[in-house]
């Protein structure tokens, strides 16, 4: 696959899970990348100190992406060490809880929205003019099937905040015009994400209605993402992508 060598690239909530996925897979094709996580850990620290197998260069920058206040220190830390910026994946999302409708709270809906569509509008915007600088950039918004088929009974406040967050990338593409906007939609996918939400009953219950008879890996969205961004999909835009194994 044909990358443009030594681009920059900010993933947002990628220390671990999906993120972490796509930071390793673009710093194996040489790029530079900056990730951001809410909390100093392992799995923050582990990652920047991976750096010296690969040819890239990586930077973990701490930023709580639901505050205004961090989003804006980001991009001064960042605007240090890069005058442009070449891709941005706005990762961050959750869940948070299983919540059925009548039981959630305002609190839960707010938080919910703020972390899976807000936080992704801010991060855009503020980065939008270091885009703008570059030729052939992209966004890239990491989605979920459940923005397209809300049929859990217990997680409404996430589908409606993915939901939107497709309409936005779509939106937003229009708008745009020479910046491409895309949208990665996964189902299941293996992580922390799913251990903390999903009993083993409720994965054995997807797996059985998914064509390809498992959930899905990390790199099965990391190796998408590293696709779009690239020279192959320069004539993709707009445009919300399911990876899903066959599930509706």
């Amino acid at each position: 696959m044909k990358l443009k060598k030594n681009r920059t690239i900010l993933v947002t909530g990628g220390s671990k899970g999906i993120g972490r996925s796509i930071c390793i897979d673009f710093l194996k094709n040489g790029e530079n990348v900056v990730f951001t996580y809410r909390k100093k850990d392992n799995f923050s620290a582990s990652l920047e100190n991976i750096q010296s197998k690969y040819g890239g260069s990586i930077l973990g920058i701490r930023c709580d992406s639901e505050k205004m206040g961090d989003l804006v220190k980001l991009k001064k830390s960042f605007k240090k060490k890069f005058k442009n910026l070449d891709v941005l994946i706005n990762n961050v999302g959750d869940a948070i809880q299983r919540s059925k409708f009548e039981n959630s709270t305002d609190k839960l809906w707010q938080r919910t929205l703020n972390l899976n569509l807000i936080s992704t509008i801010r991060t855009s915007k503020i980065f939008l003019d270091l885009l703008k600088k570059t030729k052939n950039s992209c966004i890239i918004n990491i989605g979920s099937i459940a923005g397209k088929n809300p049929g859990s009974a217990d997680s409404l406040h996430y589908a409606v905040a993915k939901s939107a967050l497709k309409n936005f990338t779509k939106g937003l593409a229009v708008e745009l015009k020479n910046i491409r906007v895309n949208c990665i939609a996964p189902s299941i996918v293996e992580t922390n994400f799913q251990t903390r939400l999903s009993s083993k009953k409720r994965l054995m219950r997807i797996i059985k209605t998914t064509p390809l008879k498992r959930i899905g890996k990390p790199d099965d969205v990391s190796n998408m993402v590293t696709f779009i961004s690239s020279s192959k999909a320069s004539y993709i835009n707009g445009q919300i992508i399911y990876i899903s194994g066959g599930r509706q």
